[in-house]
């Protein structure tokens, strides 16, 4: 559902030559080896924790941007390790298009939009996202909310989450005292294929039970099918021949936002989505309006 999120944005760019007030780019310089910031998932891949005092906080990214490119280099289809490969080879300056979601971190929500479905102090594995287990583990405020994201926070008093995980398409599992040579009681696990794991630990096992059935209920609700959107995901993901019944199709000639020249592209309507191929003969879309 994301990643067709991220597409509609990218032909409204393309069609209206007008940017999405939730798209940015954000240039952040490397210090000290260190650009400060963490990414979550796969497939795209979300901003998942900013470091304070990094360039990552002064840069203008935050928690639960979408990364669509970075250095010019589209990965809203790379997975995690893609993502960081074709970070670290670049230079010391990173410039990143993101999707902003709005709705995630907006302050300004009405208590209730925003409310906790539940909420409590868990202990969290450091240094997992970068690849340096520690062993070490530090207790964070955690808040699973009404859009089936799992927000951390410093205290119980801090307003700006230090990191998000979007719920979708992930597992939880409960993880056995001494399993993969970690010394922490009640402990459980938030995973997703090609995306690097959250540890997590409760302080007893009535905290660990009820921790493991609200984020499995999340996680749940969160897959919900929606008829829609998986047809609307098959369907960009198809030739223009194999879209059943379209309402109309045929070459229309679009305005490049870039170079404002004019380009010759193939076009499928279909339940109000516009499909966009290079030719008749493409294997699948590229991008689509809704």
């Amino acid at each position: 559902m994301l990643v067709i999120w991220c597409r509609e944005n990218q032909a409204l760019k393309l069609v209206t030559s007008q940017r999405n007030e939730c798209d940015k780019t954000v240039v952040v310089h490397r210090e000290s080896g260190e650009f400060g910031f963490r990414i979550h998932g796969s497939k795209p891949v979300v901003v998942s924790a900013i470091e304070p005092g990094t360039p990552a906080e002064t840069s203008g990214l935050e928690v639960g941007d979408i990364v669509l490119a970075v250095n010019g280099v589209s990965v809203l289809d790379k997975s995690h390790s893609e993502v960081v490969k074709i970070a670290h080879a670049g230079s010391d300056t990173l410039s990143l298009e993101v999707a902003r979601t709005c709705y995630a971190l907006n302050t300004n929500q009405d208590e209730h939009s925003s409310a906790a479905l539940y909420s409590g102090y868990l202990w969290k594995l450091s240094g997992y996202a970068s690849g340096t287990v520690s062993n070490k583990w530090i207790r964070r405020w955690f808040c699973l909310k009404q859009n089936n994201c799992l927000y951390y926070y410093k205290t119980d008093s801090e307003k700006q989450p230090v990191g998000v995980v979007m719920l979708f398409d992930h597992e939880i599992r409960k993880q056995t005292d001494d399993e993969e040579g970690l010394s922490k009681q009640h402990r459980f696990i938030i995973h997703k294929a090609e995306s690097v794991p959250l540890h997590l630990a409760a302080d007893n096992s009535t905290a660990l039970s009820r921790w493991l059935e609200v984020i499995a209920r999340a996680i749940s609700d969160s897959q919900t099918v929606d008829e829609f959107l998986e047809k609307t995901k098959k369907n960009l993901a198809s030739p223009p021949n194999a879209i059943p019944d379209p309402d109309c199709f045929g070459y229309l000639v679009k305005l490049g936002t870039q170079w404002k020249s004019w380009s010759k592209r193939y076009c499928v309507l279909k339940d109000a989505c516009l499909y966009f191929y290079q030719d008749a003969t493409s294997k699948c879309a590229f991008v689509i309006l809704q």
